[in-house]
């Protein structure tokens, strides 16, 4: 009888101490959950991030918009914000991988953090996670070189890229004439255009167009014509130096005939001039070529003097740039425009815009077959010195998603360094 209590006894100081256990039993069970959940969702998010690097890479963006779309389709539960998302592009200049090696790349380095709710937050009797655990990845996406292009460079030249980057501070390498600074940034992307070609059977090709108030074309005798590639009231316009100053540009006949060659507007030249030597600007279209070398030394001739005909008109470059783009063997076509101003006469290219000039162009490149292979076409534009999204034409013409701001120099190279190689290149992790 008296072991029978002994035992009775014992049984019961055994539940009390399986009852003492109960919370720190359940405390490893949530936290092992969790736990797994955590691991589980390190695994996920370095998943999410990867793709999230492709997709930013893929469209050349530093979007935290795009990346933080990916993680929260991973992730519906999670908190992320936009703080937690960062996203660095780093250039080939700044990265000692790409500059080591024989093909350029833009990488994109995606980082991210998120705050995912827990399942057994814990409380003072349970330990636990709390109401929330934090995740953090990391991943980064190349995107190469991998196709051929045919770039064409719509550069303004008007009087004021005769100014400096800061009309009024001194000039210095931040603050430089405004076409010397064209002037290199091209011979600088041909340079890069060469490299690229020299590992492949196909080549890049790359046209120069400048404008003021019109396009150039330079003649055996060295001389100068220069076209509008406009007419007003169905002839010739009135204003000599200043074609369409009276803004009664013929919208629906110009945008009709921007590819008709043998058009008045096309053929037959508004002046001859003689350069500098007559008190004008020095430049003129360079057509599509691979030969960089004599492209550059062209380039290198180009001169901005303010003169009567020195306003800009960067439909006149634009008709003319797409012009030369139709003449490319490349199925990529890739038509940038540079410009650090609004036109003179706005008026005449908003009715250009709105009459589809812009449109026609890129349908009819897009028109075109190259060895069996349909063309792919694109318009972009660079606002440089001044705020191109105060000036809605150029966003008119190309679209909100193709106009970009340059802050300096690099800025203006390393984009269309991006957008070339956004345009024909292939991504890797």
């Amino acid at each position: 009888m008296k072991q029978y209590c002994r035992l009775h006894r014992q049984s019961g100081h055994a539940a009390i101490l399986f009852a003492l256990f109960i919370p720190f039993l359940f405390g490893v069970f949530t936290l092992g959950t969790d736990g797994a959940r955590a691991v589980q969702d390190k695994a996920r998010l370095l998943e999410a991030v990867e793709v999230a690097s492709l997709a930013v890479a893929g469209q050349g963006s530093d979007n935290a918009a795009l990346a933080k779309n990916y993680l929260e389709y991973y992730f519906p539960s999670a908190t992320i914000n936009n703080n937690d998302i960062q996203i660095k592009k780093i250039n080939c200049e700044d990265n000692a991988n790409c500059k080591n090696s024989n093909r350029r790349f833009f990488e994109y380095q995606v980082s991210a953090k998120i705050s995912q709710p827990t399942w057994f937050p814990g409380n003072d009797a349970i330990i636990g996670f709390g109401e929330n655990y934090a995740v953090a990845g990391h991943s980064s996406a190349r995107k190469f070189h991998a196709e051929t292009v045919d770039v064409v460079l719509v550069a303004d030249f008007s009087g004021s890229m005769a100014w400096r980057w800061d009309r009024y501070g001194p000039e210095s390498a931040s603050n430089p004439v405004r076409y010397i600074m064209m002037k290199e940034i091209i011979s600088e992307i041909a340079d890069e255009l060469e490299k690229f070609n020299k590992t492949m059977v196909k080549k890049n090709k790359l046209s120069v167009v400048g404008f003021d108030f019109f396009t150039v074309e330079k003649q055996p005798n060295g001389s100068f014509k220069h076209y509008d590639h406009i007419i007003c009231s169905n002839k010739r316009c009135n204003s000599y130096y200043q074609p369409g100053k009276n803004s009664d540009v013929s919208k629906n006949t110009v945008v009709d005939n921007i590819f008709n060659l043998s058009h008045v507007s096309h053929s037959v030249e508004r002046l001859t001039t003689y350069g500098s030597a007559s008190g004008y600007s020095t430049f003129f279209n360079i057509p599509l070529t691979d030969n960089f070398k004599s492209l550059k030394d062209d380039v290198d001739t180009f001169s901005v003097r303010g003169s009567s005909i020195s306003g800009t008109s960067s439909y006149a470059g634009i008709i003319r740039g797409a012009q030369l783009a139709m003449t490319g063997v490349n199925p990529r076509r890739l038509i940038i425009i540079l410009s650090d101003g609004e036109d003179s006469f706005i008026t005449n290219t908003n009715n250009l815009i709105s009459a589809g000039m812009c449109t026609k162009i890129l349908e009819t490149l897009n028109a075109q077959i190259i060895g069996g292979e349909n063309v792919k076409a694109r318009m972009v534009a660079v606002g440089f010195a001044y705020d191109i999204t105060t000036y809605p034409q150029m966003k008119n013409c190309v679209g909100q998603e193709n106009v970009f701001s340059a802050k300096n120099r690099d800025d203006i190279k390393n984009k269309i360094l991006e957008l070339i190689t956004e345009e024909i290149g292939h991504l890797a992790l």
